[in-house]
């Protein structure tokens, strides 16, 4: 597309079947925010940790479930921050990213 024509573009928010998370306002990328860009998100940080750690042989999901585990932690913070860091409620964050992660 020439770049003439990008101001022409529009953009329609897409809603996976698992459905959209709520909006966190931090600079993770959006489209970790629906079901199928959590995927992707926690893929390419398993990958990440996959090669940091010489690329063994036969680890896929022990890798899979620490991105998986450290994504959610840190999206989970940012929620607890953001509803401004309510004493004791700091698992309620934690598990509702998990049960959206399990639909």
């Amino acid at each position: 597309m020439p770049d003439d024509e990008l101001g022409t573009l529009t953009a329609r928010m897409h809603t996976g079947r698992g459905g959209q998370m709520a909006p966190y306002g931090d600079d993770v990328q959006k489209d970790s925010e629906t079901k199928s860009g959590l995927e992707q998100a926690v893929r390419e940080r398993a990958y990440l940790l996959w090669e940091k750690e010489g690329r063994p042989e036969g680890r896929a999901e022990e890798y899979w479930h620490r991105a998986l585990d450290q994504h959610l932690r840190e999206r989970a913070y940012v929620l607890w921050q953001q509803e401004g860091s309510p004493e004791g409620r700091q698992d309620e964050y934690w598990r509702r990213l998990v049960n959206f992660q399990a639909q």
